[in-house]
This record gives C-alpha cells, structure tokens and sequence, in this order.
C-alpha cells in the first residue's frame, strides 16, 4: 500500500478505509479518484436498510428497481474518464442515486444527468444539493433520446445496459469524444471507446454487472 493511501485510510472512516483499500487491490490507482470516493459518505446514496453494506463491493437497492454500482465499478470509469476525457462537459445516462454523478461533478466543468424514475431523480437533487454541488443540470427522461437541447459533450457515460448505442448519444459526442458504457457479451461487461471520425476506437474494457436501459420515463 502506497503512503499517500496510507495516509488517506488513516483518516478516513474504517467502512470507507477498507473499500478504499480494495479498490487499490483492485487495480485503482489514481489518487484523486481515491480521495473523491474516500470524501463522499456513500451510505447516504442507498436505501437506510442497506446502509450498513454500503461500501461493500457489491451492487446494492436504491428503490424503483434500481440499483447503485459496485464501488470498483464505479471506480474504474471515473478513472478511465479521467485518463481519457477532456474535462468540459459530461452527458450521465442513468442518474440513478447521484452518487456517481457527485463524482462526474469533481472532474467536469458542467454535468448533465438524465433519469427516466422521476422519484429517484427528486432524491438525488436534493443529495446533491445538499453537498453543495451547482454544476449539475437535471433531465427527467428517456435517455435514448439524449438531452433535450444541442449540446456537445466531450464525454457520456451510461450507466445502464443497452442492446446498442442510441443514436441521439453518439451524434451528441464531439469528435475524440469518450463513452463508457455497458454491452451485452458473453459475461456483463464495460466498455470505454474514443470516436474517431465514424469508426470508434477501444480503449478499455472490463467485466461489470448492470441493470437494463429501459425506454420512456415513469412520473411516479
């Protein structure tokens, strides 16, 4: 264990401290992606009864079917993102809890994140805004259909399984632009692909477990 993670567990709560020393066992490496997940109280993002799994590195309920990442998952796209992106603007598909996108806010200059459960988007605002977290703009809807209004993003992550890439994502990303994402293979798995012109380029890939992207939005 390097001294900066040292360092870093020693002040950190011993939930947090023995997911953190995991994900370097892991193959997570970069301190800033440390750091980050180390600061943000991850019990916060769950449902109360599963609060005490919260750092366990295992998927867990957040309501409405859904789920939040496992911690390494969560882990290895921030870094990826962070090795491969440029830093202006993120499209999240999947808001879900707004834990992953409170990280997305501590490496882009503007967020935004679409959720198709109206009732899990109302609780991760609130999250977030009590975080104090003002760069995030908030979309309910279906994201198949990308956002609502013609913006370029230098990186999407999809944080839900898709049978393809939706159009309306790939024609919003600018060239050299970077998306992670679930595919469907023979084991569940993440990919991360630079465009390049119309063919696209990958550049990392890993096993992963999601839940699937549905289409349209639920008000309840």
């Amino acid at each position: 264990m390097t001294s900066v993670l040292n360092e870093l567990v020693r002040k950190t709560e011993p939930r947090a401290a023995s997911m953190l020393a995991y994900l370097q066992e892991s193959g997570i490496h970069q301190p800033d992606i440390l750091k980050l997940m180390a600061s943000l109280p991850r019990h916060e993002f769950v449902e109360p009864a599963f609060s005490h799994l919260a750092y366990s590195p295992t998927p867990l309920p957040i309501g409405k079917n859904q789920t939040i990442s496992q911690p390494l998952t969560v882990a290895r796209m921030s870094e990826w993102l962070l090795q491969y992106a440029r830093r202006g603007r993120v499209l999240e598909i999947g808001t879900g809890s707004g834990y992953q996108t409170c990280i997305l806010a501590n490496l882009f200059n503007k967020v935004h994140t679409i959720e198709r459960q109206k009732a899990l988007l109302d609780l991760a605002m609130k999250r977030l805004a009590n975080f104090g977290v003002s760069n995030v703009e908030f979309h309910h809807g279906d994201g198949h259909l990308g956002w609502p209004t013609n913006i370029s993003m230098d990186a999407i992550i999809v944080t839900a399984l898709a049978s393809k890439v939706p159009h309306a994502l790939t024609n919003s990303l600018k060239e050299g632009g970077i998306l992670i994402m679930p595919i469907e293979d023979e084991t569940p798995s993440i990919g991360c692909w630079q465009k390049t012109g119309e063919k696209w380029r990958r550049l990392e890939f890993a096993p992963a477990q999601f839940v699937p992207m549905l289409e349209g939005k639920e008000d309840a």
